[in-house]
């Protein structure tokens, strides 16, 4: 007949708040058992945001590390398990978030750029050019005519098409009158170049 070893007294588990208590004691059993208690969670709340792995890494590292930090300042340490679902979630946002900021980027395109430097005297040309351009439109005399054309300069992004709004007769007007208010401006012996 084989008698069981006995090792001592069988201890109930701890509860969180006395997990909590001792770690802040530097217990590092007390530690090591709170992240062994609730690590399945963590996990399974990063796996759920659907986060590449080295992401959802850096989230169950965050919440610890902010455990961590924040444990003696815990109010209700044996609501330990909802501080880190809300931790967790709150760390896996984040990164979710972090990651749709960053959007790929093809090196080749930024070879592509590395390549061809701007020339300061293109710019300037570019520059004075469209300074020109943009007096020859305040000459106009109609001002839908100057509304029309400050339109067709405004080449930001969310601009919308005027095309739409004027006839073919009505921008082939428009661009003659800019030529002729361009060409008078210049020198004679540029106007032969």
């Amino acid at each position: 007949m084989s008698v069981p070893a006995t090792t001592g007294p069988e201890r109930a588990p701890r509860s969180d708040a006395e997990l909590v208590l001792s770690a802040c004691h530097g217990d590092a059993d007390a530690w090591e058992a709170i992240v062994d208690r609730h690590l399945g969670m963590v996990n399974r709340i990063a796996r759920s945001y659907g986060l590449p792995r080295q992401d959802h890494e850096d989230a169950v590292q965050t919440v610890w590390l902010r455990l961590n930090q924040n444990l003696p300042r815990l109010h209700s340490p044996h609501l330990l398990a909802a501080w880190l679902s809300r931790a967790a979630h709150t760390a896996c946002g984040r990164q979710r978030q972090h990651r749709r900021r960053l959007l790929p980027v093809d090196p080749l395109a930024l070879a592509e750029h590395l390549h061809h430097p701007t020339d300061p005297e293109h710019e300037y040309l570019l520059k004075e050019r469209h300074a020109e351009l943009h007096r020859a439109i305040g000459e106009l005399t109609d001002p839908v005519d100057r509304r029309v054309a400050r339109h067709y300069l405004d080449d930001s992004p969310d601009a919308r098409p005027i095309s739409h709004r004027t006839t073919p007769n009505q921008r082939r007007h428009l661009f003659r009158q800019l030529r002729r208010s361009l060409g008078a401006t210049r020198e004679p012996n540029e106007r032969r170049a």
